[in-house]
């Protein structure tokens, strides 16, 4: 059975370049022979992380995220950099997925799923810091963190009118960072 991905855009813009990102990470994985299922925010209203919220009941977007990520055998994550930091989104996804719901089989949903993450942004720094911070949380839950990451500086001129990355080396990269998590689920 070919392995199964999660590819994760951090930011919930419909026009949004960690989207595309994630796009072409996951085109790479599906290269490689992996099946991939693309985030859509729209479809995970996932309410702010609250232990009051928690305990009055796990809201049905939370549950249904919590069972993508549970299915997925990797991870490919595409987040901006706000103010220095990972996306809310990816934040909050990552706090209601840490947590043990009432019904969940054993086991994380994080633990030894190879990853890959990258980040574009609209400065120059492209996403770094947000990516240095994302790896050292999830490789804390137990990710297998591949050690190539794409960071698109310069956003805004880096994707052409079709949504692709118009410059071959980062569209390389990023294809190639998502067929690596490809491989290493099939290798596991």
């Amino acid at each position: 059975m070919p392995a199964h991905l999660l590819a994760i855009s951090g930011s919930a813009r419909r026009d949004s370049y960690n989207l595309k990102l994630a796009r072409a990470m996951a085109e790479g994985a599906s290269a490689a022979g992996a099946t991939v299922t693309l985030i859509d925010w729209a479809d995970f209203d996932l309410p702010l992380f609250n232990e009051d919220l928690e305990a009055r009941g796990i809201p049905p977007a939370v549950r249904a995220f919590k069972a993508e990520m549970r299915r997925a055998d990797g991870l490919l994550i595409a987040s901006p950099e706000n103010n220095g930091g990972y996306s809310a989104h990816i934040k909050n996804a990552i706090d209601w997925c840490s947590r043990t719901l009432p019904d969940d089989p054993p086991g994380s949903v994080f633990k030894n799923k190879p990853l890959a993450i990258a980040g574009a942004t609209t400065g120059r720094l492209g996403a770094v810091r947000s990516i240095r911070q994302l790896r050292e949380i999830l490789g804390q839950l137990g990710c297998v963190l591949l050690p190539d990451t794409v960071s698109i500086s310069d956003a805004s001129k880096a994707f052409d009118a079709e949504g692709r990355i118009s410059d071959e080396k980062p569209r390389a990269a990023a294809m190639a960072v998502g067929a690596a998590v490809a491989r290493a689920v099939a290798k596991a």
